[in-house]
C-alpha cells in the first residue's frame, strides 16, 4: 500500500571547491528540515513550532527577547512554541531546525519528549544524544530517505501513527504534482470515494495535520523547491498556486520567521 511521501529535498549548498555539503533543507509532507548554519535572525515569531538541535555547539535562547541586553540561557536543544516571540543566538557550527504544524500532532508530541516545558520554550530532548546523531547523519547524508524519516519518528513521535491509505496518498500526490490547483475537499473526497468528513478525518490521521494546513504546506514546498532549482520567485509563486510573488513570500515569512530570498541566499552560499 502506497504511504504519504517521505524526506524530498527542497535546496542544498555545495562549497565551490566541491567539498562536503554544508547546508540542506528538506520536506517531509507538512513539516520542513533544515541542517546548516544558523540565520542569525532578529527576535521574531513563527505560525509553526521549531525544534532547534545544535549539532556541533550550543544554542542560546533569550529569556526576555524584548530586552534590550537579554540573557541567554545556553541549550543543546529547544522547543519553541508557535507565535512565541523569540531570539536564538548561535554563533557557530551547524543547527538543526524542525518547523511542523501548529495544528498537527508533532507539537505535543515534541513536548512530550522535552524534559522542561515552558508555555513559549521548552529545553533539553529527552533523548538529545540519539537526536543531534540523527540530525548529524542526515546532514551527511548517511542515511536513506526512508530511515531517515523512521528513525525521525521513532525518535521524536512526529508523523503518522496511522496506517497508510492508498486513498489518502493518492490525494497528497495529487498535490504535489499539481500545487496550483484548488483541490477542494469536495474534489478530494469524490475522487477518494469517501464523503467529506470521512475523507478530512482520515486524511488528518494519515498526515497527522488538517488538509486546509496541508495544501499551503505543500504549495510552499513546490514554490521553494521551484526557486531553489533556479526560478524566479515570481514564476515559482504562481507556478504552485500563490497569486503573486509576495502572496507566496508572506506566507514563507509566517510560517519560517524569514523572507525566502534570505532563507535561500544562506543555503546558496552554504
Amino acid at each position: 500500500m502506497t504511504s504519504p511521501s517521505g524526506f524530498q529535498e527542497l535546496a542544498i549548498s555545495t562549497p565551490p571547491s566541491g567539498g562536503p555539503k554544508r547546508a540542506r533543507m528538506l520536506d517531509w509532507d507538512a513539516r520542513v528540515l533544515y541542517l546548516g548554519p544558523a540565520f542569525g535572525l532578529t527576535p521574531h515569531r513563527n505560525a509553526t513550532g521549531v525544534l532547534a538541535v545544535a549539532l556541533d555547539g550550543a544554542i542560546g535562547v533569550a529569556n526576555d527577547p524584548r530586552a534590550r541586553s537579554p540573557s541567554y540561557r545556553q541549550a543543546r536543544s529547544v522547543l519553541i512554541m508557535p507565535n512565541s516571540l523569540h531570539h536564538l543566538r548561535i554563533d557557530a557550527g551547524r543547527t538543526a531546525f524542525l518547523y511542523v504544524d501548529p495544528l498537527g500532532r508533532d507539537i505535543e508530541a515534541l513536548r512530550s519528549r522535552m524534559k522542561e516545558v515552558g508555555s513559549n520554550a521548552a529545553f533539553d530532548l529527552i533523548d538529545e544524544r540519539s537526536v543531534v546523531a540523527l540530525f548529524g547523519d542526515i546532514a551527511e547524508r548517511r542515511l536513506a530517505s526512508e530511515d531517515a524519516q523512521q528513525a525521525a519518528r521513532d525518535m521524536l513521535g512526529i508523523g503518522s501513527s496511522a496506517q497508510p491509505d492508498a486513498r489518502i496518498a493518492a490525494a497528497i500526490e495529487r498535490m504535489r504534482e499539481q500545487p496550483s490547483g484548488s483541490h477542494t475537499l469536495a474534489e478530494l473526497g469524490r475522487k477518494a470515494g469517501l464523503s467529506s468528513s470521512r475523507f478530512l478525518h482520515l486524511f488528518k490521521d494519515v498526515t497527522g495535520v488538517p488538509l486546509r494546513r496541508y495544501r499551503i504546506w505543500s504549495r510552499i514546498g513546490a514554490a521553494a523547491r521551484a526557486v531553489a532549482q533556479g526560478q524566479s520567485l515570481t514564476e515559482a509563486a504562481h507556478d504552485a498556486g500563490f497569486s503573486s510573488s509576495a502572496h507566496f513570500s508572506t506566507a514563507f515569512r509566517d510560517m519560517f520567521g524569514m523572507m525566502p530570498s534570505e532563507l535561500f541566499a544562506r543555503v546558496r552560499a552554504g
